[in-house]
């Protein structure tokens, strides 16, 4: 019986273009090291991931490639290109693990894939920990924090038409953990399909299997905007 196995995917593909920056979003310096340095370096260090496939534009392989080598020579990080959008590039790091080890991830059945925004450089080990045993029980699970403000949701004019109860709104953050067979066969229902998910989960949802969500963090943020790099910052800073 073949021992199962955990890659993790990093979709850093995305152009950025709330950050209002000329380059991609993740070579941007916070706290002395590029956005993705921190990102892969709290991967390698939790040492649960055989590999860790990162996702790019086409234009930038070399540039990712030439970064790796530099900064992390031992780390069993790999590169693939990205798609059009986020799902496509997931869709893209699956594939690309299905090549690897004589296909053992697409025949192994007990195989585990998590899925991790590029740019939140905040997650911690222990929530990558958590949300990996948690994957192991249920297969497919996001952490997760209780919503703050109130909720609207407004028609296109911008009249509000329902204002949801907010004790049971979960904003949903990465790492996102599946069963590698799972996930793949459910990003294969839904090419062609004119949605856009914007994660793993909505997929999961999309073809009808339950997902688990777990506690989260607050500091677990996606540097999205100018102001997020400002927060996240404050944060680094304030942890030491």
């Amino acid at each position: 019986m073949m021992t199962s196995k955990i890659a993790a995917i990093i979709p850093a593909a995305g152009v950025g273009k709330r950050m209002k920056a000329d380059v991609n979003k993740v070579w941007l310096n916070l706290n002395g090291k590029s956005i993705i340095e921190h990102t892969l370096q709290v991967f390698v260090d939790s040492g649960l991931f055989e590999p860790i496939v990162v996702v790019v534009n086409e234009d930038e392989v070399r540039e990712f490639k030439e970064f790796l080598a530099e900064k992390m020579p031992e780390a069993n990080v790999l590169i693939t290109q990205g798609g059009k959008e986020r799902q496509n590039s997931v869709f893209n790091g699956l594939q690309y693990l299905s090549t690897l080890s004589d296909g053992e991830w697409s025949s192994n059945n007990t195989n585990l894939v998590l899925i991790h925004d590029a740019a939140r450089a905040l997650v911690s080990i222990r929530l990558i920990k958590e949300v990996v045993e948690a994957g192991k029980k249920y297969q497919a699970v996001s952490l997760g924090i209780p919503v703050k403000d109130t909720i609207k949701e407004v028609d296109t004019e911008g009249f509000v038409t329902n204002t949801p109860e907010r004790t049971r709104l979960w904003a949903i953050q990465t790492p996102q953990i599946f069963n590698y067979q799972l996930l793949y066969q459910c990003h294969q229902k839904v090419i062609g399909i004119e949605r856009n998910f914007s994660d793993d989960c909505g997929i999961i949802e999309y073809c009808g299997f339950p997902v688990k969500i777990i506690p989260g963090s607050y500091e677990n943020l996606k540097i999205t905007t100018p102001e997020d790099l400002i927060v996240a910052e404050a944060i680094m800073r304030r942890n030491g």
